[in-house]
């Protein structure tokens, strides 16, 4: 049985870290954080990275009963692990009364809410700064568990007294706490994703060390060179993220095997100790960079030594580290190099929809540009195009036709809303016309993507990458692993969008994915696409039941230069164009295609639509939904209409085994 676990904080370093290892151990996760030190961008790229959802509440702790709507929510919760708190300890002394506040009354919070849902196993995101300074024993080089404690500052002091109301609470029924004290988590995920990102300046020496790296910050301060250790640095006991977090997994584990209360302590470490200047040379070894550094006195509740004696955890938990500090320096790099800025890049801003919606979040790509892309979680889809400060698509209307989402999992008309595979014969829900239409009730336009997965901007190039776990559903009896991928130059003005999909369980079925987007270059009235100049690739066309015929349109390679003008009183466009009679399933390697070209004479825009796909449905948008008649026109290149019942082009559209799907849309503006 699956066991869901609430993480507050999981949006932080840590905790976003311990999401990714509960999710590889089979765990549910849900997670609550205030953002005041973190980002919801690392908990969107751990969704990318697991492919799996996590629900999302921006929570302060001591707000009682924004929490409690939480636990009302998912009532299944089983489990916490607590790393929700402030934790700067120079920090700590200059506002001690925010941290007590915080740290400590957000936990009692918690386990008031704990108690009422009856969830009674607990793993406590505790530090080894509350042994404080240890080497008051003689000869005592790793701290045990049984040293007694003594914090040297606030945040150590908000730490103990946790640590003491949960020995006290676990005393008053069938409770069990887990306490870990960590020692100096360092490093970041292998895959360069997700990583610590500090808001302002950073209190810890790695992720100073790598800002100044990255040029910024000018300098690395060294707090002071004067201590008893053998090169006069402190010595600290530094501990790869990843096994941190794997450490949380492993202490859950314990609990739930734990039929009785218990409360315990285990140090988190690898029982080695590093000096300030040994981590210098480490990283600087790790970036091949010579990194500034100034030596200035000693910092308020630094203590000389901290150094982990972890036999507890290897003898209990079954736990110990597994990377070194070269590993930890090296991931942290490659966080850095790819992510110089953190969460936050220069021309991306992402921003929610509402307070109460974290699943479907606005981003904006080459934002103060003169070439903009809004996207959107819901459906992948494009809210807004802008070209030199026009507006160039419609938004989503009520429910807009569609307008601006990835249409899936099969895109355009199927006839009879039916197809047979392998054998067997599926039905899929009908429109008034007895055909299936974009899927229908299973279309994309309803779902919520994971991600994006933002690339840091490099020469004018924005991408962002979509991804969806698509379930198996009446109609369509396999689950697929969808992706899109966005990919903004601003340098060019060209959109270019690539469509990814492979069978991730069952049976083969249909596939045909596109951008559903209406295009409106008409400066002077936005509501009308009247005086639009268009020209096609091709006037040859295919019927749903698979008749080729061809309409009078105007084509690049026509004789008369002259274009077909979109007015209220022209033809009216639905129908699939065939410029290639076969493509492969995945298409994206095929030559580029120029389809469509238009421009508006009032607004100078002009549009270039390229495919790798062999057609494209061409529509003068006369029966849009949420928008008055020809609003907009739209082209989607996909696969031939209906080509599932057709003999023809029935594998250009069907997904089995180990196949890939892929296809390629550049939208390019002038």
């Amino acid at each position: 049985m699956v066991s869901k676990v609430l993480i507050t904080g999981g949006a932080g370093y840590i905790g976003s870290h311990a999401v990714v290892e509960l999710l590889a151990n089979g765990y549910e996760c849900v997670v609550v954080d205030n953002l005041s030190n973190s980002s919801f961008e690392s908990l969107a790229r751990v969704q990318v990275l697991a492919k799996r959802y996590v629900p999302f509440y921006q929570v302060d702790l001591v707000d009682w009963a924004t929490l409690a709507k939480v636990f009302e929510e998912h009532s299944d919760i089983e489990s916490v692990i607590h790393f929700a708190g402030l934790k700067a300890v120079g920090e700590s002394a200059q506002i001690p009364l925010e941290y007590y506040h915080n740290n400590v009354g957000g936990t009692v919070v918690l386990l008031q809410l704990m108690q009422r849902y009856r969830v009674k196993n607990l793993v406590f995101s505790s530090s080894a700064t509350v042994y404080g300074d240890y080497t008051r024993y003689p000869g005592m080089i790793q701290v045990p568990e049984t040293c007694p404690l003594q914090p040297s500052n606030p945040y150590g002091h908000t730490k103990f007294t946790i640590e003491n109301i949960l020995r006290d609470v676990a005393a008053s029924g069938s409770w069990k706490f887990a306490i870990l004290r960590y020692f100096n988590p360092i490093g970041a995920h292998p895959s360069g994703l997700i990583g610590e990102d500090p808001l302002g300046i950073p209190n810890n020496l790695l992720p100073y060390m790598a800002q100044v790296a990255v040029g910024r910050r000018n300098k690395l301060s060294v707090f002071g060179n004067d201590y008893n250790t053998r090169d006069g640095t402190p010595i600290r006991d530094y501990i790869h993220v990843v096994d941190l977090a794997k450490g949380h997994v492993a202490a859950l584990n314990y609990l739930q095997m734990r039929s009785k209360n218990l409360c315990e302590a285990w140090n988190l470490g690898s029982g080695m100790g590093s000096t300030v200047l040994e981590m210098y040379e480490a990283f600087a070894k790790a970036c091949g960079n010579e990194i500034s550094r100034d030596v200035v006195g000693r910092r308020s509740g630094d203590v000389p030594l901290l150094v982990a004696k972890p036999t507890k955890a290897e003898l209990e938990l079954n736990w110990k580290t597994e990377l070194d500090i070269k590993e930890a320096c090296e991931d942290l790099w490659r966080w850095v190099t790819k992510n110089p800025f953190g969460y936050s890049q220069h021309g991306v801003i992402s921003r929610k929809v509402s307070d109460d919606d974290y699943e479907n979040r606005l981003v904006t790509l080459g934002y103060g540009s003169r070439f903009q892309l809004v996207i959107s979680n819901k459906g992948a889809s494009i809210v807004d195009l802008l070209v030199d400060g026009q507006s160039v698509v419609l938004g989503p209307g009520d429910p807009g036709d569609y307008s601006g989402v990835t249409i899936g999992r099969y895109a355009n008309r199927i006839a009879g809303g039916k197809y047979d595979l392998n054998g067997k014969r599926y039905q899929l829900v009908t429109n008034e016309n007895g055909n299936t239409n974009h899927s229908d009730g299973n279309c994309y336009s309803g779902k919520h993507f994971l991600g994006p997965l933002v690339k840091t901007p490099s020469k004018g190039l924005f991408i962002a990458e979509y991804f969806l776990l698509d379930k198996q559903s009446t109609g369509f009896q396999s689950d697929l692993q969808v992706g899109v991928i966005y990919t903004l130059d601003i340098q060019t003005k060209a959109l270019d969008i690539q469509y990814k999909g492979v069978l991730s369980r069952g049976q083969a079925t249909p596939i045909n994915l596109t951008n559903h987007t209406y295009f409106n270059l008409n400066k002077v009235n936005a509501a009308t696409v009247q005086g639009t100049e268009i020209r096609l690739a091709t006037n040859k066309v295919v019927d749903l039941d698979g008749t080729l015929h061809r309409l009078s349109v105007s084509t690049f390679d026509a004789k008369e230069e002259k274009s077909t003008v979109l007015n209220t009183e022209g033809p009216c466009y639905d129908h699939c164009f065939i410029v290639a009679d076969h493509t492969s399933l995945d298409s994206t390697k095929d030559k580029l295609r120029s389809i469509l070209r238009a421009s508006h004479p009032e607004s100078h825009i002009s549009l270039e639509v390229l495919t790798t796909e062999p057609s494209f449905q061409f529509y003068t948008g006369d029966k849009l939904t949420g928008f008055l008649p020809r609003s907009g026109f739209a082209v989607e290149p996909a696969r031939y209409v209906n080509a599932i019942n057709n003999s023809r082009w029935k594998e250009t559209v069907t997904l089995s085994g180990k196949s890939a799907y892929g296809s390629r849309i550049i939208y390019r503006f002038t």
